[in-house]
């Protein structure tokens, strides 16, 4: 899907009726599998991506060139759109135009940019610092200014003060941000808050074991969000279920010990392969003569 028709399909997506229900990838094959299970949207996580690409926490250990490899290996896997975590910007001003232009340029439906400061934390963790409300406001202004298509932008603060996440958020949807997030929202009470009193489309960040409490689509619908992200569920069971069968088949030295939990070879073969048949090319037309009949055959000198 190109930048174009990708930020166009997103944004009729925020216009419309029904709830955005964005699920988080942090490889191509999580991406492929999330779209196969009916979500309308991948997220390409930047703490799936740390942790699966370089093994690392989300603190900002990863650069631009690495997150960007990823997104453009996912958006040319699935068709759905696809939103990219570009963290806080990778630097100041002049790296946010930098990164919206390189994922524009990807193909990317949509980016989130957050204000905080390095070392930046996941938004459900602790000790996190936030850069000034003026420093936040003029990188989201880049980044909105950075666009040349139908790009969307999310723009999410990380502040701890509610007070202070609700003023920014308010002054992101005001500078023209297509949709806010507040996230690690600590009750319902705090959500409740943000969702009436931030106008626009909001994103609501749920997480095992997060900050958050956990609602229900329904639920975040009915307090007013618009999209409901889901940015680990793909790596944290993969993680469960890898440790738990990996560790069995050690311990057994009995490959039939996880047969119950695995997929075989036929069935993802059969994945596979019907992936890689719906990325193949068209057929080119054939020219009137073979190319070959041009080129004369070496000679054998032996």
């Amino acid at each position: 899907m190109q930048c174009s028709r990708a930020g166009a399909a997103f944004r009729a997506m925020l216009a419309g009726p029904d709830l955005i229900v964005l699920a988080g990838c942090y490889d191509v094959w999580s991406a492929i599998l999330l779209e196969r299970s009916g979500f309308p949207a991948v997220f390409v996580s930047g703490y799936g991506v740390a942790a699966s690409l370089v093994g690392s926490p989300d603190i900002g250990l990863t650069t631009l060139t690495e997150t960007l490899s990823v997104a453009r290996r996912v958006v040319a896997s699935v068709a759905v759109p696809v939103v990219l975590d570009i963290d806080n910007g990778y630097g100041d001003e002049d790296g946010v135009v930098r990164a919206v232009r390189e994922a524009e340029a990807a193909g990317v439906a949509a980016v989130q940019l957050e204000d905080q400061l390095l070392p930046k934390r996941c938004g459900h963790a602790n000790d996190k610092q936030v850069c000034s409300f003026d420093a936040a406001l003029r990188k989201l202004e880049f980044a909105l200014d950075a666009r040349e298509g139908d790009l969307c932008v999310i723009a999410r603060t990380d502040a701890n003060d509610l007070d202070d996440a609700i003023k920014r958020a308010q002054a992101f949807h005001a500078a023209g941000a297509d949709a806010t997030i507040v996230d690690g929202l600590r009750s319902e009470p705090d959500l409740q808050r943000v969702a009436r009193e931030v106008p626009g489309p909001k994103q609501l960040n749920l997480i095992l074991g997060g900050k958050t409490p956990i609602l229900s689509n329904a639920e975040a619908e009915r307090a007013g969000f618009k999209i409901v992200l889901y940015s680990t569920p793909a790596l944290y069971v993969a993680t469960k279920a890898m440790l738990a069968a990996l560790g069995r088949l050690r311990e057994s030295a009995d490959l039939n010990a996880i047969a119950d939990e695995s997929v075989d070879f036929g069935l993802f073969q059969d994945l596979i392969e019907a992936q890689h048949e719906v990325r193949q090319p068209r057929p080119r037309v054939r020219a009137a003569a073979p190319i070959l009949q041009y080129v004369k055959p070496r000679r054998n000198t032996a």
